[in-house]
């Protein structure tokens, strides 16, 4: 049997797939079902606000059907939460200030860059301090190394100078 007999023998996937099906075929599929329960939304108010047209209420009427729908809705999801907050304060006292969700995050950031700062202020005073003590240290060197070169009208070397410094290599030690 050839290759095309086969592919032709197959069943094809019925064109109206289930929303489940859609979604699992599909690396959007939050997206996609997020749209088609918009659609059905949209469809079921389009065909209920065409009911109330056909039974003659004015767009006035409309408008307030709907506000009233939404305001139902607000208010039962709102009792429940103003029950328990009318039995914690009194109805006249103002709401004490939200707390920001973020404010330890921002403390600790605040307290890592403080410390960094700090570490960084230490580095700077001790990388300081070194280079003073290096050009301090190559400073004498200097001092000493011009002494043991230093040379008299005939060439030989200044002694004095020799002498003085294992003086002070005698006295530091």
């Amino acid at each position: 049997m050839a290759y095309w007999e086969e592919t032709s023998e197959r069943r094809r996937a019925p064109q109206s797939m289930a929303l489940d099906t859609r979604i699992q075929r599909t690396y959007k599929g939050k997206i996609i079902k997020q749209r088609i329960e918009r659609n059905q939304t949209s469809n079921v108010k389009r065909k209920f606000f065409k009911e109330l047209k056909r039974e003659g209420i004015d767009s006035n009427d409309m408008h307030r059907i709907k506000r009233n729908h939404i305001n139902q809705n607000a208010d039962a999801d709102s009792a429940a939460t103003a029950d328990s907050a009318e039995r914690s304060r009194p109805e006249h006292a103002p709401r004490p200030p939200r707390a920001n969700p973020f404010q330890k995050l921002l403390k600790e950031r605040d307290q890592v860059k403080q410390q960094r700062e700090e570490e960084r202020k230490q580095r700077d005073i001790e990388v300081r301090q070194t280079e003073q003590r290096r050009s301090k240290c190559m400073h004498v060197r200097k001092e000493e190394r011009k002494k043991f070169t230093a040379r008299t009208k005939r060439g030989q070397p200044v002694l004095s100078n020799q002498i003085g410094s294992l003086l002070d290599k005698i006295k530091r030690g």
